[in-house]
């Protein structure tokens, strides 16, 4: 019965954001009450010897399956939009850049970079089957090349893109560390990265955006990135930041 309060409490929020397009201001206030309220859904849940079933639910979200996945997908895209703008907004794209995204979700930041430069190609990075299949659903461009898989592990080429960004799929990655010294190994010399990261968990606060960033730039700088830069901005419902850096040129 607790699961079945949940899954259509999640489902209502996303009829609201995606039916309700005339009043989008409110009905994006009335989703974050809603997913706020889930919390007190999760306490019941556990009260009832439920823990598993929240870890379960935890895991969709963080690498999404199934149809808890596929509604994982449209939640993740109504709520990282702003998120997403300003990140690719810290890479400044260019005519022609060949770019790649580490955790492209459903698709969003993909249309986005293409409407702003449609000339960029773009390769992306998902863990996420269900992920693959929703972004190739809205992404048809032949410039756009998606993979499944990991960062760590995925082949990619050396010093061949000029912008890499990630949107909130950094502290699912299995290996921050070597993920981050594929990013270095794959940007071309002069080469750019954005990492944003927004907490969305019950414990979420301004400190664990702070302690985000912290690790975020100590990653990039072991990795031997320079003119790392941090940036903090307000984005409901929490404090987000975006980390960007560069690859020494030649």
């Amino acid at each position: 019965m607790c699961f079945l309060l949940l899954f259509f409490h999640v489902l209502f929020s996303v009829y609201l954001l995606h039916s309700l397009s005339k009043h989008k201001r409110a009905v994006r206030k009335c989703f974050f009450r809603k997913m706020f309220h889930m919390k007190r859904l999760e306490g019941l849940i556990k009260q009832k010897g439920g823990d598993k079933m929240i870890n379960a639910i935890s895991k969709k979200f963080s690498r999404p399956k199934g149809l808890i996945g596929v509604i994982a997908g449209y939640i993740m895209a109504a709520e990282n939009k702003t998120l997403n703008k300003w990140t690719i907004d810290q890479l400044t794209l260019k005519r022609h850049d060949v770019v790649l995204e580490v955790g492209y979700g459903p698709g969003y930041s993909l249309k986005q970079m293409l409407k702003r430069e449609p000339t960029v190609k773009i390769d992306g990075i998902d863990a996420s089957g269900v992920m693959k299949k929703q972004a190739e659903r809205k992404v048809k461009q032949r410039s756009v090349r998606l993979m499944k898989g990991g960062i760590e592990t995925v082949p990619l080429p050396s010093a061949y893109y000029d912008k890499v960004l990630s949107v909130n799929n950094y502290t699912i990655w299995n290996d921050r560390q070597k993920g981050v010294n594929h990013i270095y190994q794959a940007l071309k010399p002069g080469g750019k990265t954005a990492i944003s990261m927004q907490p969305r968990e019950a414990d979420a606060s301004p400190e664990k955006t702070k302690a985000f960033a912290k690790q975020i730039y100590a990653d990039l700088y072991a990795a031997g990135f320079e003119d790392i830069e941090i940036q903090f901005k307000y984005i409901t419902p929490e404090l987000s930041v975006c980390v960007t850096a560069k690859k020494p040129g030649i």
